[in-house]
């Protein structure tokens, strides 16, 4: 399965197994991808002992038991001499071979350095911030696809008759896995399907024919800890909007330049979400507790987390909403074309934390999101958890950064650098909220 974007994490990591092992792999995770800390740690690390490479090398038997590192067996598989050289040399003459190597492909590396017990590798940034922005951008809505599985997908929710919040987790589940398959290039059909699965609470009793049970947890009440059979969704939902109203009564919700009441329509909006992810913010299988105000779990999200994330989803509209209404004023210039554009003046930390994780990272959560094999098997959590954290690192980066600055000419190439980071994170914004089917406002 191919990404229609040439920037694919998982495509690099199946570069760097294979040119190590001497052998074609693919779907491994012996190269593990660093998400934090990335000046320190680069953007992917490997323990080079030679037990963790093993069972995919090409040649196993070929070091005699003469190599501990999978470094020391590169070296050896090509017949080059490796006695008398210490562990540093060796592994600097393998590592710079790989980052040579590394110079033909789409993802470059750039640096590494020798841990106790790992190897760190450090991607060329720029190249990397260039590319992805303009994939995001010119693909748009289709950014994250992967070319067609050519796979057909038959899907169907049983009703919980006890439960009609539990009847709507099966039902917002099945959305969200008829939204992914689709990102997969897969058909969702009712005929010529081979992969028919049922959404249901219930592990025992039979379903339709050639259908397979994919059975979801149950929504319980928190302080009762039982199955919640008494309450309706238009009642959770106006449970949900009372709660935004009282907070939207303490605190307004502030746009970039005013501070603004959001109306009953937004906070509907709100509450439709902050619904969603409720129901979603646990995997599939496990029970979703409701009746709180904080998440028991740290992968899981809550009335905070939604609207902490069409807040900020909102935010970066305005700030791109705010260049384009200053531009109408001529008090900032027209955009240069994208291809004029110098991405290397995007140099905070934070920038490149935003654009690896997030624009480059999207397509590996939606990977993340459904896996086909050994077992069919859907993580719609994964897609708020992403959300959760683009968020938080966003918000981070807008406290500390000015976006929009005086219109000096020596300013100007940065802010708009800065304004094309923001249209490709809000396309992720946008193609991950819609996954989960929803819409973001466009102000708060």
């Amino acid at each position: 399965m191919e990404s229609i974007s040439p920037i694919c994490i998982e495509t690099l990591v199946n570069r760097i197994t294979s040119y190590l092992s001497g052998n074609a792999c693919k779907n491994t995770s012996i190269v593990k991808v660093n998400n934090d800390n990335l000046a320190t740690n680069g953007e992917l690390y490997f323990l080079p002992s030679l037990k963790v490479w093993t069972r995919i090398l090409k040649c196993p038997d070929k070091c005699d038991g003469k190599c501990a590192t999978i470094l020391q067996h590169f070296l050896h598989i090509r017949d080059n001499e490796i006695v008398g050289k210490n562990d540093t040399d060796i592994a600097n003459q393998v590592l710079q071979l790989l980052i040579t190597s590394s110079n033909n492909w789409s993802m470059k590396i750039e640096k590494y350095t020798l841990e106790k017990e790992r190897v760190c590798l450090f991607l060329q940034r720029t190249p990397l911030i260039e590319n992805s922005i303009k994939a995001a951008i010119n693909h748009k809505s289709d950014f994250g696809k992967t070319l067609s599985l050519n796979k057909v997908f038959t899907l169907k929710s049983l009703q919980d008759k006890e439960s009609e919040l539990t009847t709507i987790r099966l039902c917002l589940i099945q959305s969200v896995t008829e939204n992914v398959l689709n990102q997969y290039g897969c058909k969702v059909s009712e005929e010529h399907s081979d992969n028919k699965f049922v959404f249901t609470t219930k592990s025992q009793g039979n379903v339709e024919k050639n259908y397979e049970k994919y059975v979801c947890g149950v929504v319980k009440n928190t302080e009762t800890n039982c199955k919640e059979t008494n309450l309706r969704w238009q009642d959770y939902i106006k449970n949900k909007v009372a709660e935004l109203k009282e907070l939207n009564e303490q605190k307004y919700f502030e746009t970039q330049e005013c501070i603004v009441k959001a109306e009953d329509y937004f906070i509907e909006k709100l509450a439709q979400a902050t619904a969603t992810f409720e129901l979603l913010s646990a995997k599939p299988s496990r029970p979703v507790f409701i009746g709180c105000n904080f998440a028991t779990d740290k992968n899981t999200t809550n009335t905070k987390g939604a609207s902490f994330i069409l807040y900020n989803t909102a935010r970066i509209t305005a700030i791109i909403e705010r260049y384009n209404d200053k531009k109408l004023r001529g008090e900032y210039p027209e955009l240069v074309h994208i291809n004029d554009v110098d991405f290397s003046l995007l140099k905070q930390e934070e920038e490149w934390e935003l654009v690896y994780n997030f624009i480059i990272g999207y397509q590996g959560m939606i990977k993340d999101c459904l896996k086909l094999k050994p077992t069919f098997q859907i993580n719609p959590q994964i897609i708020c958890i992403f959300l959760s954290r683009l968020c938080q690192k966003f918000s981070i980066y807008y406290r500390r950064i000015r976006i929009l600055t005086e219109a000096y000419d020596h300013l100007i190439p940065t802010m708009i650098a800065r304004i094309y980071m923001l249209y490709a994170l809000q396309i992720v914004l946008q193609n991950a909220l819609a996954l989960l089917n929803i819409t973001p406002v466009s102000r708060m």
